[in-house]
């Protein structure tokens, strides 16, 4: 087994920030309505590149797709849909991604899940990819999940949680290896995050004999990059979480409205933060 353990600092989200974001999305999504396949803003402006393919707009089982570039209608191999929409109990949303490449296709399914909108206490992500086309196609595919705590994270955060307590937890897995995350937060002198990142991974199949070997020759390698990419990861947090943070509540879901309305030119201007 291989362990990888690196700690960043990462500029804090306060928890009424995070519930009050929670809340202004459920709210801009349910002002949206539907007219058939297309979908309408509450200033009624049809919802740019979205349309609506099954169900009622919000209810279990609703299914969308993007429309193509062209207009003449809806990439059916890309879908979202809803499994649950209910503010007192869950929000869920699955995405799946269709790649009909003959030289390699694959399928990815990706769910979202959050209870509950009104007190959120969890959020959790599984991630999903299958290729077919082969014999040795699963090696191409695998699996990861993760789980966070809220009220863990934030107690944990402001030094007050059980030592041993960890928030935030996941598992990768694929054909030839396990990889187990843990991430636990502790205030930092200025009133940053301290969050330490511990990776595990073990080798599976063929591979677990010969992944210590492979350790003893690039483990330090692949330590560095662990860790580099956890300060990148970090350095983008910390630009980018504190402008958020400073943005008015209130105005904040017209401003996402209108940067789906911006061209690529202003979407990437730093008047839209990006």
């Amino acid at each position: 087994m291989a362990r990888f353990q690196h700690t960043v600092t990462l500029a804090p989200v306060p928890r009424r920030w995070f519930e009050s974001c929670v809340v202004t999305l459920h709210d801009l999504a349910e002002s949206i309505e539907a007219e058939g396949a297309r979908l309408r803003l509450p200033d009624g402006r049809r919802l740019p590149e979205l349309l609506l393919a099954q169900g009622a707009h919000l209810r279990p089982g609703a299914r969308y797709h993007p429309e193509n570039d062209d207009g003449s209608g809806p990439d059916i191999d890309q879908t979202l849909t809803i499994l649950a929409w209910d503010r007192k109990r869950e929000t869920a949303l699955e995405l799946v991604t269709l790649d009909d490449d003959p030289g390699g296709p694959s399928h990815m399914a990706c769910t979202l899940g959050l209870t509950s909108a009104e007190r959120p206490r969890e959020a959790r992500l599984a991630v999903k990819v299958q290729a077919g086309g082969g014999s040795w196609t699963k090696y191409a595919g695998g699996s990861g999940r993760l789980h966070l705590d809220l009220g863990k994270w934030w107690s944990q955060a402001a030094g007050r949680g059980r030592q041993r307590a960890t928030p935030l937890t996941g598992r990768l897995d694929h054909a030839l290896a396990r990889a187990t995350v843990t991430a636990v937060p502790r205030p930092a002198g200025d009133g940053r995050w301290c969050v330490t990142v511990t990776v595990r991974v073990r080798g599976r199949s063929f591979a677990r004999p010969l992944f210590p070997l492979a350790m003893t020759f690039m483990g330090r390698r692949a330590r560095g990059t662990f860790s580099t990419a956890l300060d990148d990861a970090a350095k983008q947090w910390n630009d980018q979480v504190p402008e958020l943070l400073r943005k008015d509540m209130e105005q904040l879901p017209q401003e996402l409205v209108e940067s789906l309305f911006a061209t690529d030119e202003q979407q990437t201007s730093p008047s839209l933060g990006r």
